[in-house]
């Protein structure tokens, strides 16, 4: 099984050292000799607090906008929106600091560094100066701490110290290391020069770091260094707890005793206790799922072996379980949804803000969660959209003058809502996307079907899918016999007008459509389930047959806007009128197979080769089509190795040493797309029936997977020899019968309750 990362040198960057997580505390271990670096995150820590947008133009300035549209002055309306729509910039997710450990110089050898997923423990050994040190490290969701153990052959010192890019403060006590601060209260984008980069006034959200050391040597403290001689075992335990209360609060919960007394209870137990405790808590999630695919692992670093991903088959199994890894180690019930960096960001101006943009990555972070049993880890991403549903009612009101609740495309841990842009030309193509809510009801719907958990259906999914579509509703007119939403946009992307030139802005958008198919077909499902029937539910049932449908261009490829535009980029990394094939059921190579088609010439229009997250969706999309070996290509192609030292080069992604995304730069969401899609070559729901291999890569001929989650909370376990389905079993919750489709046919196959089924495939 592949299941450890393995390296045969320290990490000298970012994208080289490991990451190790609990859902709220993220670290990222370099494992260096002489000064060992380990990245702290906290999933609370970002720059803001709670804030009202006002615009008092951006009601007349939509509604005009949408009279232009129509008439087909489309850059009139952009330059409208622009200047008297678009608002401020979301906030940014922070980096907590450093925790450094100083060791003895000397020359090293015998040096090695492996990432366990499996046990979720990062180990680091090596001799120095004739010593021989160990060191394992892990992120404990039990006991919600960072735990370091170090051991050494003989007696030797290390001191302790720590940092952080924020305003903060740092010193010693007894046994004891601390580091205290604040975000800034804003922290403008890099690329925003037209706005002050940062501001602090005390009203951010606060933060305390405090380590304990455990230990058979001596200590003292100066300052800010905490020092430990003669030491054969250490322990360091480091907890985290910040000021922040709520998205709708001010930051102003007590922080640093609350720290203190759950280092005191934590540090208090046994280094045997605190790792299994960790070990019993990460495996038992990680351990749902067993893929085999037959490959033996190579003796090589896991590093060489990106390098030779195209024959290294095995790449596969790895690249996938290290994505369910990373699900576990970043969402567990109660913490903050992933961002565009997981839990895991270094810089102070992170790339894009490290914020949640919602036009595609957020949604792509949990894409793998419920299909990999991983159900209950999902619900970080629908406790976003409950902050949404009340920020976006302010700015459904304010900025469209509108029913229900709305966000954009950016939204920060505040549940920022409105368009960003700052009124800054050319910020239409992103700013001005209305249809993330929309789209995050999916997930709602979603875990109801592989859970059947009425009660979250009924209290929780049914109302937030119900304001969402109320705002849709509202803002929706008619345009001859059907209801569009206009104007609209295409997310980041343009197309050429044959009038007015370069435009972002459409009349209407097939993403626009395919979420709203999506969103009002899942909400009539739901009412049936729960027997809901008034004024709302008929209003969605008259509009649903009468929204745009789909239409095919002059060269066979799906449309993705109004009209047979010209493409500005042809290979744009955006595939957002493919949304109804994939994560979207509108489209699928049974039920419509003539759109299937035309989703295949678009994505072969688009190109294989793209930024890594990019990659990640057309591995989707490929499975969805049944192409497996073009799914493997893609997976192949996106795990082309990126050197973190060379240029960056934004329209070729494909995977770092440490094997996170590379967009380039690091994007957690490729890691999740790609697992998402290896899941998907296995296992697929749709047209209400359990596909098994629907999308088997051809030089994949052999393997097995178990554990797998079809809807209806049903375990699939399958076995394949040669490329054929040898054996399967489900087992069903609840008594029931499924079609379960394989190479062979379709099968109707009776399900009991607590009992597992067998079949010969």
């Amino acid at each position: 099984m592949e299941n450890k990362l393995i390296y045969a040198s320290e990490a000298t960057c970012f994208e080289e050292a490991l990451p190790l997580g609990n859902g709220s505390l993220g670290t990222t271990v370099y494992g260096k000799c002489d000064k060992e670096k380990i990245a702290l995150n906290h999933d609370t820590l970002w720059s803001g607090k709670p804030r009202l947008v006002k615009n008092d133009k951006a009601k007349e300035a939509f509604s005009e906008s949408r009279r232009l549209a129509l008439d087909g002055r489309l850059r009139e309306a952009t330059d409208l929106l622009e200047r008297d729509f678009t608002s401020i910039w979301s906030n940014s997710y922070m980096p907590l600091g450093n925790l450094y450990a100083q060791f003895p110089q000397g020359e090293v050898r015998d040096y090695y560094r492996e990432l366990d997923m499996q046990r979720g423990v990062v180990l680091v050994r090596y001799r120095q100066n004739d010593i021989r040190f160990e060191r394992e490290y892990f992120v404990s969701h039990p006991d919600n701490c960072l735990v370091m153990h170090i051991t050494s052959s003989r007696p030797a010192d290390v001191a302790f110290s720590a940092d952080s890019p924020l305003k903060s403060t740092s010193y010693a006590a007894e046994r004891t290391l601390y580091l205290t601060g604040e975000c800034p209260s804003s922290v403008a984008p890099r690329y925003a020069k037209d706005s002050v980069p940062t501001v602090y006034d005390g009203e951010g959200v606060k933060f305390a770091a405090v380590a304990r050391v455990v230990t058979d040597g001596d200590c003292d403290f100066d300052q800010g260094t905490l020092r430990v001689f003669g030491a054969t075992d250490t322990t360091v335990v480091l907890c985290v707890e910040t000021s922040y209360i709520d998205f709708d609060t001010l930051p102003a919960k007590p922080y640093l005793a609350p720290c203190e007394e759950a280092l005191q209870e934590t540090a208090e137990k046994p280094y045997p206790l605190l790792l299994a405790d960790h070990i019993a808590d990460h495996s038992a999630l990680y351990t749902r799922v067993e893929l085999d695919l037959g490959f033996e692992t190579p003796r090589k670093t896991t590093d060489q072996r990106i390098r030779g991903a195209d024959s290294d088959l095995g790449m596969v199994e790895l690249i996938y379980n290290f994505g369910r890894y990373l699900v576990i180690a970043a969402s567990r019930e109660g913490s903050e949804a992933t961002n565009l960096q997981g839990i895991w960001n270094e810089h102070f101006y992170a790339p894009w803000s490290s914020n949640y943009t919602v036009n595609i990555n957020t949604e792509m972070n949990y894409w793998p969660v419920l299909m990999n049993n991983l159900t209950g880890l999902d619900m970080p991403i629908c406790d976003l959209l409950r902050k949404i549903s009340v920020t976006g009612a302010a700015a459904a009101k304010e900025f469209y003058g509108a029913k229900g609740y709305c966000a954009h495309h950016n939204v920060d841990l505040w549940g920022h809502a409105t368009p960003v842009g700052n009124h800054r030309c050319g910020c239409i193509g992103y700013a001005f996307w209305n249809m993330s809510a929309g789209w995050l009801c999916r997930h709602l719907w979603e875990h109801y079907e592989y859970t059947l958990d009425r009660d979250f259906l009924r209290d929780t999914a049914y109302p937030l899918m119900e304001g969402a579509a109320k705002f849709y509703l509202d803002i929706m007119v008619r345009d001859g016999d059907r209801y569009i939403i206009t104007p609209t946009t295409s997310p980041e992307n343009g197309y050429k007008h044959p009038v007015e030139g370069d435009l972002a802005l459409a009349k209407s958008c097939t993403m626009t459509q395919a979420i709203l198919m999506d969103l009002f077909s899942n909400i009539l499902k739901a009412a049936a389930v729960l027997h809901v029937e008034d004024d709302f539910i008929n209003r969605v049932r008259d509009v649903l047959p009468h929204l745009d449908p789909y239409a095919i261009g002059s060269e066979g490829q799906l449309l993705e806007y109004n009209d047979d535009f010209e493409e500005q980029d042809v290979h744009h990394r955006h595939i957002s009128h493919l949304y109804g094939l994939y994560p979207g059921e509108s489209i699928t190579t049974q039920s419509t197979p003539a759109l299937a088609d035309a989703c295949r010439v678009t994505l072969e229009r688009r190109g294989d080769i793209s930024t890594g997250w990019a990659m990640g969706w057309r591995v989707c999309l490929w499975a969805k089509l049944k192409d497996g070996d073009r799914v493997l290509s893609l997976i192949k192609n996106q795990l082309t190795f990126v050197d973190p030292h060379a240029a960056i080069n934004y329209g070729c992604g494909g995977t770092y040493p440490n094997l996170l995304d590379a967009h380039p730069p690091f994007q957690i969401d490729g890691n999740y797309g790609v697992c998402a899609g290896i899941t998907l070559m296995l296992l697929q729901c749709e047209d209400e029936k359990i596909r098994l291999l629907p999308a088997l890569p051809s030089e994949l001929k052999n393997g097995s997977v178990k554990g797998l989650k079809a809807k209806g909370d049903i375990t699939v376990d399958m076995v394949w020899r040669d490329g054929n389905l040898t054996q399967y079993s489900l087992l069903s919750p609840v008594d029931c019968t499924v079609t379960v489709a394989t190479a062979a046919g379709d099968t109707a196959v009776t399900l009991y309750a607590g009992v597992r089924k067998t079949c010969i495939g």
